[in-house]
């Protein structure tokens, strides 16, 4: 299948093989289908899934949409706060993410006979889930200040190239990387041009052709965000200035519009990209598109107005802007 093992999931850490052999009796091995879902926000939790092969994602509500906020894959587990709270509810919805998946399941009942029956075993267990959860709570806590600082930043400056620097370097605080990209998109001359570069030999103000880069282009057309490996890359892509081993690529999207890039290359720890990688950066174009598109109209209203002043009428004052301050 995918290499799966219970010997090696972090919630039997330190777990004899005849200890997980008596935990493996009570699993339950159950199959859902893409969009099936596996809790619901506001159901009793009444179980610990295990994913064995296949992609969950976890959803939560923000305003008047849901956003997804975590992915998991084989080797996870989840609702383990069911055997923390009783009669709790979960708080948020379990989809699965991918065409098929497959779980072994712990109801509470069987979790109960295990603590009963051997409570060293249950001991084990209950250490590994606080580190766990201890592990998750602090990339949810990553993505919290990085959307919240991300808020911050757009507040405090309107130079694009600063917004742009600032931007990127709380994204390597919670992504560490060897190269970095911050571009903007414009559709009128079809370019990208780079507003802050780290590890890469590109300057600040350098364009890439979109008509002639097809790589970025079949990005921005799609409006996703992809992760791509050394392996996915042919002769063509490698002549390419921003290649690297692993590459997140996020375009900043408004609507129908694609306004801007965020390129990471090479993860310090020399990991692969992980999809919560991607949610985040998911997370944090969104927030910052509607500034990104405020800064370009008021670009083109400034340069609107020298035009006016330079070119047309050298009586043109901007609205509001009177001599004397009196009014015409």
């Amino acid at each position: 299948m995918n290499g799966f093992s219970l010997n090696n999931l972090s919630l039997f850490d330190n777990l004899t093989n005849k200890e997980i052999k008596i935990v493996s009796d009570f699993l339950i091995e159950k199959n859902y289908s893409n969009e099936e879902k596996i809790f619901i926000k506001g159901k009793a939790r009444t179980k610990l899934v295990i994913i064995k092969d296949g992609l969950v994602k976890l959803n939560t509500d923000i305003a008047d949409h849901q956003e997804t906020i975590a992915m998991f894959r084989s080797g996870d587990f989840l609702g383990e706060m069911a055997f923390l709270e009783k009669n709790s509810l979960h708080q948020h919805t379990l989809i699965v993410a991918s065409p098929n998946l497959t779980t072994l399941e712990l109801s509470i009942y069987h979790w109960f006979t295990i603590q009963k029956k051997y409570p060293e075993i249950a001991q084990k267990i209950y250490h590994n889930i606080a580190i766990n959860l201890k592990k998750r709570l602090d990339h949810s806590n990553n993505k919290l200040v990085t959307l919240f600082a991300g808020g911050k930043i757009i507040a405090l400056y309107d130079n694009m190239n600063e917004i742009s620097k600032h931007l990127t370097e709380i994204i390597l605080k919670v992504i560490p990387v060897k190269y970095a990209l911050f571009c903007t998109v414009s559709s009128i001359n079809s370019k990208a041009s780079v507003q802050y570069a780290l590890g890469y030999k590109i300057n600040i103000g350098a364009n890439f052709d979109l008509l002639n880069d097809t790589f970025l282009a079949k990005i921005i057309e799609n409006k996703k965000t992809k992760i791509f490996n050394k392996s996915d890359w042919s002769k063509e892509h490698l002549k390419l200035p921003y290649i690297s081993n692993s590459l997140l690529i996020t375009p900043i999207n408004l609507g129908k519009k694609t306004l801007g890039l965020i390129i990471l290359g090479d993860k310090l720890s020399g990991r692969d990209f992980s999809a919560n990688n991607q949610i985040l950066l998911d997370a944090l174009a969104t927030q910052i598109a509607p500034a990104i598109e405020e800064h370009r109209l008021n670009a083109l209203q400034s340069s609107s107005e020298d035009l006016k002043r330079v070119y047309i009428d050298p009586f043109y004052r901007p609205e509001g802007d009177h001599p004397l301050g009196g009014n015409s």
